[in-house]
C-alpha cells in the first residue's frame, strides 16, 4: 500500500486535474496532511531513459539487459517505434530485451555486465 511522503500515514487514491494527468498516471492524496503524490507513467519513463540513455536501453520496459542478436527472431515480439524503424533503414543490430522479450534496432552499444531484474 502507498504511504504518504510527508507523514508516513495511508494515502488514497483521488482524481487528477488536467495538468496531472500529463504527469502522473496515478494520484493519491493523504487524509491527514492532505499531501498529494503521484506515480509516473510507466511507458513515458521508458521512452525518455531510452532516447537519453548512453547505452541501448529497452524501448517498452527502460531496462538495460539488453542482448545483441545476429539476426531477427521471429518467435519474439518487435517494436514498432519509429526511431528504431529509422535505425533499421541505415543498418543497426538487432537488440533483444530480456525481461520483456522485445526485439528493436539500436546503434548503441548494451551496457556491460547489465541483467535482468528479479521479479
Amino acid at each position: 500500500m502507498v504511504n504518504c511522503s510527508r507523514c508516513g500515514k495511508r494515502v488514497v487514491r483521488v482524481h487528477r486535474n488536467a495538468f496531472e494527468k500529463l504527469l502522473w498516471s496515478d494520484m493519491y492524496e493523504c487524509s491527514d496532511c492532505k499531501n498529494r503524490q503521484g506515480t509516473y507513467h510507466r511507458h513515458l519513463y521508458a521512452h525518455w531513459r531510452f532516447l537519453f540513455s548512453r547505452h541501448s536501453r529497452c524501448i517498452r520496459c527502460g531496462s538495460d539487459a539488453i542482448q545483441r542478436l545476429r539476426k531477427r527472431d521471429k518467435v519474439d515480439g518487435f517494436s514498432q517505434n519509429p526511431l528504431a524503424l529509422v535505425q533499421a533503414l541505415i543498418g543497426a543490430p538487432v537488440n533483444r530485451c530480456s525481461p520483456c522479450r522485445l526485439q528493436f534496432f539500436d546503434w548503441r552499444k548494451p551496457r556491460e555486465g547489465a541483467t535482468a531484474p528479479d521479479y
